[in-house]
């Protein structure tokens, strides 16, 4: 029963032992981290303010690490962040496993009759988000890290951290007929909206474990 009691303490405790980790950027002199809103260059508006706050969030939860929010240049470094997705929409936004749907319409030359339609269901969201910690950067030195070599360029002695992660996850539409579509439709947006949610706090989750198994 003791052996039974201490596992529960102890895995109740998991995540506050976690949030309590040590800051592992202080190998490298800092101790104070700016977290200006990150840069969108995807194809899908407004979703910036969702990955700046998740991010925010957890990075908060190292311990002998001061984030600040907003572009602070009096941190010892700068966190960036750059929201990318594939350069078409349809890339970005796959739909797939069309669902049947059937419509009443009035062809000419022909009584009305049911026809049918081919509807995504499924929608498989694919993005990324280039992360980038720099200590003490020069206007030019972030002008050259936000375009499109960016990603490219290697940790140097003030770029302690430069990555792209992967985001992927998938949502399925809601479909009703008439009266209903107005519903749905709106539903589908929140559908959408929710999945854009959740892939900033899937980033968040990311750029927190790599920083902290990184180094």
């Amino acid at each position: 029963m003791r052996w039974l009691l201490l596992l529960l303490l102890l895995t109740g405790c998991g995540g506050y032992r976690f949030s309590q980790q040590d800051n592992p950027l202080s190998q490298y002199g800092i101790h104070s981290l700016s977290v200006p809103m990150f840069y969108n260059y995807s194809n899908q508006p407004e979703v910036s303010a969702d990955f700046t706050r998740e991010t925010y969030r957890l990075l908060t939860g190292f311990s002998g690490l001061k984030v600040k929010s907003g572009y602070d240049r009096t941190a010892d470094a700068i966190l960036i962040g750059i929201i990318k997705t594939p350069e078409k929409v349809t890339e970005t936004l796959n739909s797939r496993n069309p669902k049947v749907a059937q419509d009443t319409v009035k062809a000419p030359f022909a009584q009305n009759r049911r026809q049918k339609f081919y509807i995504p269901y499924t929608t498989n969201v694919t993005m990324y988000l280039q992360v980038i910690v720099i200590k003490k950067p020069s206007e030019e030195e972030l002008a050259l890290l936000r375009s499109g070599i960016g990603d490219k360029i290697k940790s140097t002695s003030n770029i302690v951290f430069n990555e792209l992660v992967p985001l992927n996850t998938q949502f399925n539409r809601e479909y009703l007929d008439d009266e209903g579509v107005q519903v749905i439709a709106t539903q589908n947006q929140g559908l959408q909206r929710k999945n854009f949610k959740n892939l900033a706090e899937q980033a968040a989750v990311s750029v927190r474990d790599m920083i902290l198994y990184a180094f």
